[in-house]
């Protein structure tokens, strides 16, 4: 009783405050919420509870104020004031009886009241639920309560009292079959109750889940074309290999983030082309509780999938593509791969740090990919300080540029002939000057390495340092498991989950701040992820050399 009145007095003082200011208009309304929502994401619940309350005054009527109100509660509900919150959820029931994100409601109240031991109103705002909804979440809810009773004789009794609870079930099931010293009457509950509720091997526990409202499971959803329909084994070079590959690798990632007490469900969806395919993954409900999701690769599914992320502020990535077009401006959008910009941008600082004069000269070959890049690189060459002595599409010898010698050239080719054809022609002309390139103009396997025996410059995004123990012992690992080496593909999945997961482990709210505290390239395959700044794209570029006798990195 004392707490109910104290609640109410602070409350009463709190609006009595409220009412004496002026109302808001919807703009500044606007900036106070997100102002509190920033306090919330940044986990600092006591000032943002102080912060929401006065949105939550009747007077208020936009389509924020339910927000304010959940948010409210969520507040109290972090500090463990679980009365307070469910006070402010049932303010909020009266007040918007119909609001959208009513089941999410319910689903706090009741963990708020489980927190404060009072199952049976638990399972009444539970029972508000529709089926269907939030059914993983309520379940992992359930058993992160119950799991903590071991006493048979009151696992007996709640069931008895909610005897269409598969959890309590499942959880009195195990608790017999566990024991060594069990009665006629408790085996036959056992066999009931596994044939009710279809248990199977009631020796094979619930596989435990994590009350969702604290750091737990991170939901990763694949939506990447795994061409499932046209998979045949007796093929060696599939189409989707580099797939198949990635989410190998991601399944090792899964693994090592288990022992790291990072639980993460990787969901593979077999998205290709045609945005039917997103849109019928979008519709789905239970989408909602992804936490994040990768791809999709082409652009019709890609738009279904980029209008859900913007509508819902849902975190996506695109695990191959550089194009910064897709990511300017958002704030849950990201690239694994550094943008052309930030390639060119990442060579010319190395290119100043080496010093000589301040010029380039610019050959691109056939494609439009070519083309886009030689252009980007003369743009970022301009902005710093560059002189931009010629850019031309190289075709033949002819085309080499002799009037100005420039401080150093730029090659951008994806044709893997392209770039020992313009050495070739630089070398004939006796032009000096240090090259910096496109790795995937040069054919590895089959050019000569003599081709490298010069002031040769690379960007190469799949370079693997085979030297670095996390290399060995994830080919190791990998062969284990696949019977196969590991693609680069292979190293990029694993890397990929292994950061995210990591960045996910205190939840989205946290993603950014995450992301921003530092550089992280210590304990991955390759070069790791750099997303500091407020960058929404990865910013490592590895540039290589082949120097005594090997490829090193001589930056990134």
């Amino acid at each position: 009783m004392k707490r109910s009145a104290s609640l109410f007095i602070l409350l009463l003082f709190s609006y009595a405050l409220v009412a004496q200011q002026n109302t808001l208009t919807e703009k500044e309304y606007s900036l106070k919420y997100k102002k509190a929502v920033q306090l919330f994401a940044s986990q600092q619940y006591l000032e943002a509870k102080y912060e929401f309350l006065p949105l939550t005054v009747k007077k208020y009527t936009n389509t924020m104020v339910p927000y304010a109100h959940f948010y409210l509660a969520l507040c109290s509900f972090k500090i463990n004031n679980y009365f307070d919150s469910r006070t402010i959820l049932r303010q909020l029931f009266e007040r918007f009886p119909d609001w959208e994100k009513l089941d999410e409601a319910y689903y706090l109240y009741a963990n708020a009241a489980l927190s404060d031991n009072n199952i049976d109103e638990a399972m009444q705002y539970l029972n508000r639920i529709p089926n269907n909804s939030l059914k993983k979440d309520i379940e992992n809810m359930e058993y992160a309560y119950f799991s903590k009773v071991s006493d048979r004789t009151q696992l007996k009794q709640l069931n008895q009292k909610y005897p269409n609870n598969a959890i309590i079930a499942q959880l009195l099931v195990d608790n017999i079959q566990k024991s060594k010293n069990v009665s006629r009457e408790d085996l036959e509950i056992s066999d009931n109750l596994t044939n009710r509720f279809k248990l199977g091997d009631s020796n094979t526990p619930i596989k435990s889940p994590v009350n969702r409202m604290s750091n737990g499971t991170v939901d990763i959803a694949l939506l990447l074309p795994f061409k499932i329909t046209e998979f045949d084994v007796n093929t060696i070079n599939r189409s989707s290999q580099y797939i198949l590959d990635l989410y190998a690798g991601m399944k090792l990632a899964k693994d090592k983030l288990e022992s790291e007490q990072i639980e993460v469900n990787l969901f593979a969806f077999d998205i290709d082309r045609e945005a039917n395919q997103m849109q019928e993954l979008v519709n789905n409900k239970e989408f909602t509780q992804v936490d994040m999701f990768i791809g999709p690769l082409y652009a019709d599914a890609n738009s279904v999938a980029y209008a859900y992320a913007k509508a819902n502020d849902a975190l996506q990535v695109h695990p191959f593509s550089n194009n910064q077009q897709l990511v300017s401006r958002e704030k849950t959008i990201f690239l694994a791969t550094p943008s052309y910009e930030t390639q060119a941008q990442k060579s010319l600082e190395f290119i100043k740090g080496e010093g000589g004069s301040r010029s380039v000269a610019i050959y691109y070959g056939n494609s439009r990919k070519d083309s886009t890049f030689a252009y980007i690189y003369r743009d970022k060459a301009l902005i710093n300080g560059f002189e931009v002595t010629t850019i031309k599409k190289y075709t033949n010898e002819t085309d080499i540029d002799l009037r100005k010698k420039p401080g150093h050239i730029f090659i951008a080719g994806s044709d893997d002939s392209f770039g020992s054809k313009v050495v070739s022609s630089l070398d004939r002309k006796k032009v000096t000057s240090p090259i910096i390139a496109a790795s995937a103009a040069f054919d590895f396997e089959r050019t000569s390495l003599n081709i490298f025996n010069r002031d040769l410059y690379l960007i190469q995004l799949d370079y693997i340092n085979r030297d670095k123990d996390e290399v060995k012992n994830f080919r190791s690992a990998y062969y284990n498991q696949q019977n196969i080496s590991p693609s680069y593909y292979s190293y990029l999945g694993y890397d990929m989950l292994l950061f995210y997961g990591r960045m996910l482990k205190s939840g989205k709210t946290n993603f950014r701040k995450n992301l921003n505290d530092i550089e992280y390239t210590q304990g991955y395959t390759l070069d790791g992820f750099d997303y500091t700044g407020s960058s929404n794209e990865n910013k490592i570029v590895p540039i290589i050399k082949y120097q005594d006798g090997r490829f090193i990195e001589v930056i990134r």
